[in-house]
């Protein structure tokens, strides 16, 4: 959606409490009154539709996931950031970020995970499971569809966009479906972890919990 530059005459007063719903939300002062004149005229703007899917996020992350996450913040921005730990040793924490974003009108996002550790033997583990997970998508998903899975993966760092090839998918239904793609990520991750160290053995339980999962899912890629 086009944007452009207008000048208006406001308030100082009203433009007072506009700044603090802008610093609750934490968006620009712009943002907020875009927001508030889109909501005035009944118009959806795109902005909007990315906060329904990340409030469908969080509702479902707050909801239906057993305790699994827990949320380090409000979403805001366009990110939601969540939390788990992994049992291996000194339980680490395991950090989840999701940026939604309007790419050419598109709905897309960028789902990231992140640990903070310096333990060599826990980074190869991991690294393991990221490639593991990459094979069990490329196997199962991108081959089928014919579609191509971006990734990043690095020292403790794992990275994938996010999309639905479904167009019909709704804003509430595509923020559960990314709930529900951290959801078996995570699993997945943990049932791996547990077999270790048979990277043979962990490699079945991580491709069994995919499988389990991906039947329920909107796909996405």
């Amino acid at each position: 959606m086009s944007k452009s530059i207008y000048s208006l005459v406001l308030s100082d007063g009203v433009v007072d409490e506009v700044d603090a719903l802008a610093r609750a939300a934490n968006v620009s002062r712009s943002a907020m009154i875009n927001r508030i004149l889109a909501e005035r005229v009944a118009y959806t703007t795109p902005e909007m539709r990315l906060q329904d899917i990340l409030q469908s996020l969080e509702n479902s992350i707050l909801s239906s996931m057993n305790g699994a996450f827990m949320l380090s913040a409000k979403p805001a921005g366009g990110v939601l950031s969540a939390r788990t730990s992994l049992k291996y040793r000194y339980k680490p924490t395991v950090n989840y970020s999701v940026e939604i974003f309007s790419e050419n009108g598109r709905r897309a996002g960028e789902l990231r995970v992140t640990f903070r550790t310096q333990n060599e033997q826990l980074i190869d583990d991991l690294t393991g499971f990221f490639r593991c997970w990459a094979n069990l998508e490329q196997k199962y998903i991108a081959d089928k569809l014919s579609c191509d899975i971006v990734y990043t993966i690095s020292q403790g760092r794992f990275s994938r966009t996010l999309n639905s090839p479904d167009k019909r998918v709704s804003d509430d239904e595509l923020g559960v479906a990314v709930a529900d793609y951290m959801a078996a990520f995570d699993g997945a991750m943990k049932e791996y972890f547990m077999r270790l160290p048979d990277v043979g053995e962990a490699k079945k339980a991580a491709e069994n919990h995919y499988q389990s999962q991906i039947s329920k899912q909107t796909i996405i890629i």
